[in-house]
């Protein structure tokens, strides 16, 4: 098929724009890659092509089963703008990140660094000041991850040792490190949050808290590769990531909420009007489809709560909230 004129995907890239309410948002994601990756065909040196199709890729990264391709692409792309403008510390910022993800600790903390000792001329290429200290935590925990790894590495030379004596200082040597580098508490990677407590939990932790939910409890399981809704039924509703992190939303604040706090900590890049009313909507539907279950979702006189009236479970990977973080602008 021919590439179609600049021109032509210039239009479509106006009209583009003006559908995000339009529909699904991760089809209007993908429509997005689609139209930017033409767009580079056209003009592979252009900054602005490379940095909106970067972003939709860590966008639609949020569902799981397209994350893997999306990132190693999005990778490509910011190191090609990171060669293109050596000062951008926003590339080098997300480029930290995307390696923490592919748990690349050492090119994570690399990346980390350019991004805070780059000097950037267009003031659009800065880091804020959260973004810095975002920058500075992840390194702490890049540093982590090799110290855990450096330390395993340790131990196994204690263990391979014959002499009994050399074996014995080894293993005094190793037990008074692990007081240094390890005195905090057990690194426990999983959080639970109910109505009136939040948990960091091991995955047998997992296991047993899941295992004692009360029979009219309601559970939000955000660690598998499908985001679900568990009923007291036991019955399992699938959401999309946009779904799930409304709900999730919905069900830590405990409270009313108005729309524009939806919108500023649900979708906080969108341009839309009426993004929150619409998912609001699909959300309401597709519990009502499943379940025929109506009530889960008030409208409040200014936004919106999420109603149930026994207690809830929300379980999710600490390790996931980077998302978060990675898109933050």
């Amino acid at each position: 098929m021919p590439l179609p004129t600049l021109e032509h995907l210039l239009e479509k890239e106006l009209l583009w724009e003006r559908q995000e309410d339009a529909g699904d948002l991760v089809r209007w994601w993908m429509d997005g890659i689609a139209l930017y990756k033409n767009l580079l065909r056209h003009d592979d040196q252009n900054e602005r092509y490379r940095v909106q199709l970067a972003n939709l890729l860590l966008k639609a990264g949020g569902d799981l089963k397209m994350r893997q391709h999306n990132f190693r692409e999005a990778t490509r792309l910011f190191r090609q703008l990171v060669r293109q403008i050596p000062d951008h510390a926003l590339a080098y910022y997300r480029l930290g990140f995307l390696a923490f993800y592919e748990q690349d600790w050492r090119r994570s903390i690399t990346y980390f660094i350019s991004a805070l000792s780059a000097k950037p001329a267009n003031r659009a290429h800065h880091l804020s000041d959260e973004q810095k200290a975002k920058a500075y935590g992840y390194q702490a925990k890049a540093y982590q991850k090799i110290s855990l790894a450096l330390f395993e590495e340790a131990k196994q030379v204690g263990l391979g040792t014959k002499d009994p004596a050399t074996a014995d200082a080894i293993d005094s040597f190793l037990l008074q490190t692990e007081r240094e580098l390890f005195s905090y508490e057990e690194v426990k990677p999983y959080v639970m949050v109910s109505r009136n407590q939040v948990l960091h939990l091991n995955k047998d932790e997992v296991i047993e808290k899941q295992a004692e939910r009360e029979p009219s409890d309601i559970r939000l399981d955000l660690l598998g590769e499908q985001f679900l809704l568990v009923l007291p039924s036991d019955e399992r509703i699938e959401l999309t990531e946009q779904l799930a992190r409304l709900l999730r939303y919905l069900m830590e604040q405990g409270k009313p909420v108005t729309s524009q706090m939806i919108r500023e900590a649900v979708f906080p890049d969108s341009k839309s009007e009426s993004i929150v009313r619409r998912t609001i909507s699909r959300l309401r539907e597709t519990i009502r489809h499943s379940c025929r279950m109506d009530d889960l979702i008030h409208t409040t006189p200014t936004g919106y709560s999420f109603h149930w009236p026994a207690d809830f479970q929300i379980f999710y990977r600490k390790d996931d909230l980077f998302l978060t973080d990675i898109l933050d602008n």
